[in-house]
């Protein structure tokens, strides 16, 4: 039995290493779970200090090595852009954490992001990702309503969102948790390189499309972009999913999950949290606030337990797979099995060689 699974103290400790936004995110969810925080790391030891102020942190580092080395925590956040991921989550393992907390997306290649799970796995480190989505009321409720059969056999889905690489890590998971985790079998996917797009200093895809095939015949489309590419007509599909079934369809956003059902009357669920942006609390919706709070209390019960985190890093590393494979897809101009046998980020490698062309530039947080 790994050391993840072995019965741990009731006084747990943890760090966050990264104080931007979602370092803030974690580290208040920290605290709800009754967590002690012993720390937090920055290259910007000013928004590291004014965070370890608000959140009662004794200890600031500029470093992580040097946080890791000092506090020896039993769980780590890891809130770092994704190109620092794997670093972290090695040092992590190696300083002796019990579980890693990590935010997506996962890394910039497929190699990375298995590579990180390899590395936790071997040392018996419990491994999560914060797609915290998947503890949304509204979310839960309409997987739920589908998995009753409320709108029959599910036959397609539909997902929008502004991109693939960030903002699709959560699309194109909440497809998998709707499909109650089914393997999907294979990607067809097409991407547009026609500008340099950063997307939170990440390069990403302008646009892109994403067909999805399972072996029970069960199909998704995810698409991508900003204006033009996706349609600002229908404001209900610009960040969610359209689940088709034999007897109705499931309309999910973050706000609300409406069930129409042939014949029967509608299922609504709305959302139990604000979602008027003026008064949310350093601009972040309070369901990333909540889902993540509720992620962080059941990677500790797993941890108390041995039990498999309800985000246990396999979750992530399909949902991964599915970008990365959508990028194969448009380099190499073919449907691509799955598993992907590809380690590379296709999107990057193809740029670098010239594949594709693109002129002009874009940086944006979406």
């Amino acid at each position: 039995m790994g050391d993840s699974a072995r019965a741990v103290d009731e006084d747990l400790s943890a760090v966050v290493v990264g104080a931007g936004s979602q370092g803030r995110v974690h580290g208040r969810g920290h605290l709800a779970a009754g967590v002690r925080l012993t720390g937090l790391a920055d290259v910007d030891t000013g928004s590291a200090e004014a965070l370890a102020a608000e959140l009662g942190v004794p200890g600031v580092h500029g470093d992580f090595r040097e946080l890791l080395a000092a506090t020896r925590p039993d769980i780590v956040s890891v809130c770092t852009p994704p190109a620092f991921h794997l670093e972290v989550v090695r040092a992590a393992v190696a300083a002796g954490a019990r579980a890693i907390h990590c935010e997506k997306p996962i890394a910039l290649s497929y190699g990375d992001a298995l590579e990180m799970a390899a590395c936790a796995a071997d040392a018996g480190v419990q491994l999560t990702f914060n797609l915290q989505r998947r503890f949304d009321p509204v979310q839960r409720q309409a997987r739920e309503w589908i998995a009753q059969g409320e709108i029959g056999e599910v036959v397609t889905i539909e997902g929008y969102c502004p991109n693939l690489f960030d903002w699709g890590t959560h699309i194109l998971d909440l497809v998998l948790f709707h499909r109650q985790d089914a393997a999907p079998e294979w990607v067809l996917g097409q991407i547009d390189v026609s500008v340099d797009r950063y997307v939170y200093g990440v390069f990403t895809e302008a646009a892109s499309l994403t067909q999805v095939g399972w072996a029970d015949g069960v199909r998704a489309v995810v698409s991508t972009g900003r204006e033009p590419h996706t349609s600002v007509l229908n404001l209900e599909n610009d960040l969610g999913l359209i689940v088709q079934g034999t007897r109705g369809r499931a309309d999910i956003r973050g706000s609300r999950a409406r069930v129409r059902r042939f014949g029967r009357n509608d299922l609504v669920r709305e959302s139990p949290f604000d979602t008027d942006t003026s008064t949310w609390d350093h601009a972040v919706d309070p369901a990333i606030v909540a889902g993540t709070a509720d992620a962080i209390r059941d990677l500790v019960e797993s941890l108390r337990t041995g039990r498999q985190p309800a985000l246990d890093a396999r979750y992530a590393l399909r949902g991964a797979e599915l970008i990365f494979a959508t990028y194969e897809s448009s380099r190499s101009r073919r449907r691509v099995r799955l598993p992907l046998d590809r380690m590379d980020n296709a999107l990057t490698s193809g740029r670098a060689e010239g594949f594709w062309s693109p002129t002009g530039e874009l940086r944006s947080t979406y």
